[in-house]
């Protein structure tokens, strides 16, 4: 059930909480919604988690953050995990102000009830990030509720985090940040009228507009995706960048090409998913040598879902 108010919340003094963000839903993340819920089963009581709408960081640093996935998939994601509660908050600057102990003892053990509190190893809460682990075990001595905090995750030697997934992204390094996810990085948008400059090149695609500008978009280059649209999975090839073939000073584009697919989707929202990248962005001399490494990327997406196939045998 979705909340976005804590009194909508009813009150329950057995329920285990976690509070945090969760942009990404990375593995670190559903290691914290996994423990939540084998608590709240063992305790007879329920989970709650408490989230984050727009990002704190907006707010309380007052910058733009480049978003892992929209907040109608992170609120399905948590959902999809068996959590009991969702509650959605609003983040503002006076909800910024709140301290560590009044979140803690007026807000969640007031007005939803708490036997315990599940955290993330570094997660921190509270006027000027005051709330930790230690200190929430310290309000929870006092007032009646235990805390629990789950350890980093290490992939390749590296913590999972979502600021870390950002960076992978970024650098282009595809399958590092899908391993920290746990699943193909994706974006979604609706599918726009481009200059239709690709159907004339012989590989007709899908123009993206994101449905929301805040997501992140990896690195410039081509990748092998997985592309949902009307209820329907396909394989393709996405481009992300500047066109610098045919434009000097492009607007950077995500720009999707479907295999075996010739159906209209202009206006419908389509879910694209990064599986594999293949290349950097290149320029090139003429028309023709960009259709001969578009079809060296259509070769190569085929080689590579074979011996995905066969390695899934």
């Amino acid at each position: 059930m979705i909340r976005y108010s804590l009194e909508d919340i009813a009150f329950d003094p057995k329920s285990v909480v976690t509070v945090g963000t969760f942009d990404g839903l990375h593995v670190a993340h559903r290691k914290i919604l996994e423990t939540l819920v084998e608590k709240s089963r063992l305790l007879g009581g329920r989970s709650v988690v408490i989230t984050f709408k727009p990002h704190p960081q907006e707010i309380i640093g007052r910058n733009k953050v480049q978003l892992l996935m929209t907040e109608e998939e992170r609120v399905q994601t948590i959902d999809e995990a068996g959590i009991d509660e969702i509650c959605l908050l609003k983040f503002d600057r006076d909800f910024s102000l709140v301290t560590a102990e009044d979140f803690l003892v007026k807000l969640i053990c007031g007005k939803v009830g708490m036997r315990e509190l599940v955290l993330g190893y570094n997660h921190t809460f509270g006027r000027g990030a005051e709330g930790t682990v230690e200190y929430a075990r310290k309000v929870g001595e006092r007032t009646g509720f235990a805390v629990d905090y789950i350890e980093p995750v290490l992939i390749d030697g590296e913590k999972v985090a979502s600021s870390a997934i950002r960076r992978l992204l970024q650098d282009g390094s595809l399958q590092h940040a899908n391993r920290m996810l746990g699943r193909p990085f994706s974006l979604e948008g609706y599918v726009i009228r481009g200059d239709q400059r690709g159907r004339l090149l012989g590989y007709p695609t899908a123009n993206l507009k994101l449905v929301d500008e805040r997501l992140l978009i990896p690195s410039y280059g081509v990748y092998i995706v997985e592309v949902i649209a009307e209820g329907t999975r396909l394989t393709g090839l996405a481009s992300i960048g500047v066109r610098p073939t045919f434009e000097e000073a492009g607007v950077p584009t995500v720009e999707v090409w479907i295999s075996d697919f010739d159906r209209d989707i202009y206006g419908k929202r389509i879910k694209v998913a990064f599986i594999h990248r293949l290349r950097d962005e290149m320029k090139f001399e003429s028309a023709e040598q960009l259709i001969a490494q578009m079809d060296e990327d259509k070769r190569m997406m085929n080689e590579f879902l074979v011996k995905t196939i066969n390695k899934q045998r």
